[in-house]
């Protein structure tokens, strides 16, 4: 059964809450119905947000649908668009899978050779840039980082094919200009990789040979052919191409999702297959084949094999190629791998150490009770340097194997409706005092006074109130400038000073009279805002003033006993004529005022952006 609805009940409020379950999963936002009270709780925990979900890792966590690659980790089966890997992986080549996996289906044979001329042309075309980048990199440099600094500089060629940079969506919801970036992709990570190991191994670059494959064409240009023929040797071509068909898709891998975290902000390609490789080289992912071959020349002898068993037991060393993330019983392609290194005409002395450990592990009550199994990466580095690659190209090779899969999700991701990927996080640092919390003994600036009735009071020298309003429409102004006064009244209150505010618009002309009285027997400043004696009254429904240039600024100053306010605010006059021309009376003004505080206190200058209509600043 795989519908149907979870009842949870929250112990908190003894709320029950029903969440649907759609094909046996739940949709996470449904838990931000249950909600608790959050009075007493740590702020950081945001329980009034409702109920979040920790996955670290994403263990069981499903981040977007997909109908690409299924896996079955219990029964241990891997399907590429519904058809089972054991039937296709000695028969499909690079573009028979590509195809598979990016478009849906089977090629027909037109369709496939027209894949592989599209392939073919866009690899014709390598700028100079990219060979020169990839040649400034020492040869004893790691090949993945030569890669990510050649499709760098591919994609510096074409900044026209960079969404950001052109400022406009180029690829979701466009799948034919999608689909020609990625033929572009494929092309572009195929002359990279050819690139860098010609360079680390000191080859000449070979050029493309039109009328072959992918993977023919790769080790023509990487330089690894038959001395005799200058031509891939044919059981070369066959191994690599069953091993790619193998690892050519396993879902949502940790490079996989690297790319479609870059694909959810709608980035081109190229930079999603950079993010991919990048996360891809650490030693829990690509990596772990060229460590799974390190380890396992560090052994030596299937003789040691038993010592290094122990060392694992004991947790003092790690065996790479044991144990997966998704297979909870034997990785199916280490079957498959087996075949391939038993067919390799090779006497590769690692090939009986990694038989060995297979043997011993596979019997060893630590590995059985923890149901940990061989994967393929302790078999996949030996099939390649049994080729006669180096260690350190395994998990290039790797990628650009796993790389039709990998434009799969991507273009599947532009077909999609976009939902940037963004995290929640579970926040268990210290959270601070928060900006409405603060107590009063945590806030005063010190030294500030005012003298009320003969009385000195110390009032907040952060008690300042200011406001922009960005409207030229009198009730809303009128209404932002109640908002302000009510805030003003509120941060007052930290003070025994209430302070009893009235206020209208206020222009650059506008006067402040202020005094101390008595309300209802508790000490007050009174503000009132009034015109100049040489202005007509403004009221509520008054168009704002059109200042001249001349009249651009002007400052109002007010004496209260010790305290002083000081507001001095400038309008641009360009801006102000731009307006008029323009007739568009929703673009805010810019001014700047400057609220000073008391002499006596020294406290600072506060600046802040107002607009051309209304300024409240109280200091009390």
């Amino acid at each position: 059964m795989s519908e149907g609805v979870l009842s949870v009940t929250d112990s908190r409020t003894s709320l029950t809450y029903e969440i649907p379950i759609q094909r046996n999963t739940i949709r996470a936002a449904d838990f931000r119905a249950l909600k608790a009270p959050h009075a007493g709780t740590d702020p950081a925990d945001q329980v009034s947000e409702g109920i979040r979900l920790f996955d670290p890792g994403f263990k069981n966590t499903a981040a977007s649908q997909s109908s690409i690659t299924f896996l079955d980790s219990r029964k241990g089966i891997v399907q590429y668009r519904g058809h089972n890997l054991a039937d296709f992986w000695k028969t499909a080549g690079f573009e028979d899978l590509s195809y598979l996996l990016i478009w849906g289906h089977w090629p027909s044979p037109a369709e496939k050779e027209a894949l592989r001329k599209e392939l073919v042309t866009a690899a014709q075309k390598i700028p100079d840039s990219v060979s020169k980048v990839i040649q400034s990199f020492s040869r004893a440099a790691a090949p993945m980082q030569m890669v990510v600094a050649g499709l760098a500089a591919y994609l510096g060629e074409n900044p026209k094919s960079i969404p950001a940079f052109s400022g406009r969506n180029l690829y979701h919801q466009n799948l034919e200009v999608a689909d020609k970036a990625v033929i572009r992709t494929l092309a572009c990570f195929q002359v990279c990789v050819a690139l860098a190991a010609c360079h680390r191994s000191g080859t000449f670059f070979t050029s493309i040979d039109t009328d072959q494959s992918y993977l023919y064409n790769l080790l023509l240009m990487m330089g690894k052919v038959d001395r005799a023929t200058r031509k891939p040797d044919p059981s070369f071509l066959y191994h690599i191409q069953r091993v790619w068909a193998l690892g050519a898709d396993l879902g949502h891998t940790n490079s996989t999702s690297a790319l479609l975290l870059g694909a959810s902000s709608l980035s081109d390609p190229l930079s999603c297959l950079i993010s991919a490789l990048s996360s891809g080289y650490g030693i829990l992912h690509f990596g772990a084949a060229e460590a799974s071959y390190k380890g396992l020349a560090a052994i030596g002898n299937k003789k040691n094999v038993p010592y290094m068993i122990d060392k694992v037991k004991r947790r003092e060393a790690k065996l790479f190629g044991y144990g997966h993330r998704m297979f909870n019983t034997i990785d199916p392609r280490i079957l498959f791998g087996e075949q391939i290194l038993g067919e390799i005409d090779s006497k590769h002395p690692l090939i009986e150490v990694a038989m060995e450990i297979n043997r011993v592990a596979s019997k060893d009550e630590y590995f059985v009770s923890r149901n940990l199994q061989a994967n393929s990466d302790l078999f996949i580095g030996i099939v390649y340097t049994a080729l006669d690659f180096d260690a350190s190209f395994v998990p290039v090779m790797i990628a650009l194997m796993r790389s039709g899969g990998m434009m799969a999700h991507w273009r599947e991701a532009m077909s999609q409706p976009t939902s940037l990927w963004r995290p929640q996080q579970f926040y268990t640092g210290r959270v601070g005092v928060l900006p409405q919390e603060v107590p009063d003994s945590m806030a005063l600036d010190g030294g500030k006074e005012i003298r009320a009735n003969g009385e000195v009071e110390s009032l907040l020298a952060s008690s300042v109130a200011e406001k922009a309003v960005r409207t030229s429409q009198p009730e809303p102004a009128m209404h932002a400038m109640q908002t302000t006064i009510t805030e003003a009244v509120t941060q007052a209150q930290h003070s025994s000073v209430q302070p009893d505010v009235s206020s209208q618009r206020m222009t650059s002309s506008a006067t402040v009279n202020s005094t101390i009285s008595q309300h209802d027997g508790i000490p007050s400043i009174v503000v009132d805002l009034a015109k100049s004696s040489d202005q007509e009254s403004l009221s509520s429904d008054a168009p704002p003033p059109q200042d001249t240039e001349e009249a651009a600024g002007s400052e109002i100053e007010t004496t209260c006993g010790a305290v002083d306010i000081s507001i001095f605010a400038v309008e641009d006059p360009h801006m102000e004529e731009t307006l008029r021309a323009n007739d568009d009376s929703k673009m805010p003004h810019v001014s700047t005022v400057e609220i000073h505080a008391s002499v006596a206190s020294h406290a600072p200058t506060t600046t802040i952006p107002i607009d051309d209509a209304l300024l409240f600043a109280l200091e009390a």
